[in-house]
């Protein structure tokens, strides 16, 4: 059971630790084709040796089943993508990794210390990259770290602000260690040239605690108030560019609006099904090559959203919403039993929410991304068990242990 624990945060450490030491040759990674078979038959191993501790509840919550349902819609864009090949690959080895984060959950006592692991592994990176900070010479736009592009150094100190700000309300060495992981955090921050993590970061961090304290108040839950938001937004013109231009003096947001603009024509060739899943970036041919000027050799287009149109069309995209919202909401469940570890998982689900505005990170074999998939694991896992709390009170004998049968309530275990 303990080595079934580990697997969420071995995967973070591989990806975090590990895979950005091995040269890519963009012909493909062969660390990943060997690392992520093995780790997930292990992890299918682990849990089939310990199938009478499944708890099925898991798999049918509905950000788990809208997560599986998004994964066959993207398998069944295979038959249509642009470069089926490519496709397939890469949707194999996305489908590994989430087998190994999110398999164990199924397990309730599997993944009990996996935060605890994630966050011991973003510390050692952020150490890692002060080392390189100042030992080696930053790139003309900003200190990329031991990665490639100062953005990834960004993205790991502002994931690294919101993971030690819920270490402060630990205990012993953890809130200790946690004002200085965040001043190292937010030095690197700046190194790295980052504003936008930094903002991002900030605006979870505090948002998400007005909105538990909301939701504590009233019968909403987080998907609301961020429905709220959205629906709001779309009565104004462009949002985002005169929020840019507001703070960044920037309406572009660094030629972004570019990008959305051609991404936005290909999405309309193909509006419904998409071009298939990453079947359009870095393969042969791509219509991307047709592109003008620098947009051309965009590796992403810069918003999570519009790829997941550009790919899965208006079907994948509305199913995944369903994973962002449906994950929210149960977040209500957790905040009822723990309302420090309901303001970590909302913070950084928001953090995710807020930095696909401006860059795609949604289904890409990041840290960030697998760290999104194990905090909406935790977050249905945690609202299972919440829902048992809150159905057994506190003191009262169970049925079964006075000789009848269980009496079922509204969200027992069925």
């Amino acid at each position: 059971m303990t080595l079934l624990a580990i697997m969420p945060a071995f995967a973070i450490c591989y990806i975090l630790l590990i895979l950005p030491f091995f040269p890519d040759d963009g012909k493909g990674r062969v660390e990943n084709i060997l690392f992520w078979p093995i780790l997930a038959v292990l992890v299918l191993t682990l849990v089939f040796l310990n199938r009478t501790q499944i708890d099925y509840r898991f798999f049918r919550s509905l950000p788990i089943a809208s997560l599986i349902a998004y994964l066959v819609f993207a398998a069944a864009s295979v038959t249509w993508a642009f470069s089926p090949d490519f496709a397939f690959s890469r949707l194999v080895v996305q489908v590994l990794a989430l087998i190994v984060v999110v398999a164990p959950y199924a397990i309730s006592a599997a993944g009990r210390y996996a935060i605890q692991g994630v966050y011991l592994f973003y510390v050692l990176a952020l150490a890692l990259s002060a080392v390189y900070v100042l030992t080696t010479p930053p790139s003309p736009i900003g200190h990329p770290g031991y990665f490639t592009h100062k953005q990834e150094l960004g993205l790991l100190a502002a994931i690294g602000v919101i993971l030690s700000s819920y270490e402060f309300f630990q205990g012993g060495w953890r809130r200790i260690v946690a004002p200085v992981t965040i001043g190292l955090a937010f030095w690197l921050v700046f190194e790295s040239e980052s504003k936008s993590a930094l903002a991002f970061a900030i605006i979870a961090l505090v948002a998400s605690w007005l909105m538990l304290m909301v939701c504590k108040r009233t019968r909403l839950t987080p998907a609301f108030i961020v429905a709220a938001v959205v629906v709001t937004s779309m009565l104004v013109s462009n949002p985002i560019e005169r929020l840019g231009y507001r703070l960044y003096g920037d309406a572009t947001l660094t030629g972004r609006t570019g990008i959305w603009s051609f991404i936005e024509y290909q999405i309309s060739q193909r509006p419904w099904f998409g071009w298939g899943f990453h079947s359009y970036y870095f393969v042969p041919n791509s219509p991307q090559n047709e592109a003008p000027g620098f947009i051309k050799f965009m590796p992403s287009s810069h918003s999570g959203y519009r790829e997941l149109k550009l790919e899965t069309g208006r079907i994948g995209y509305w199913i995944f919403l369903v994973l962002i919202y449906s994950s929210l909401h149960l977040i209500e469940r957790v905040r009822r039993v723990d309302p420090v570890r309901a303001g970590l998982y909302l913070s950084v689900q928001l953090f995710a929410v807020l930095s696909n505005l401006l860059d795609s990170s949604w289904l890409v074999l990041t840290h960030f991304w697998l760290l999104y998939v194990i905090v909406t694991a935790e977050t249905v896992r945690s609202s299972l068990l919440s829902s048992v709390r809150v159905a057994t009170p506190v003191g009262a004998v169970p049925a079964v242990r006075r000789g009848r049968p269980p009496r079922l309530t509204s969200g027992a275990p069925r």
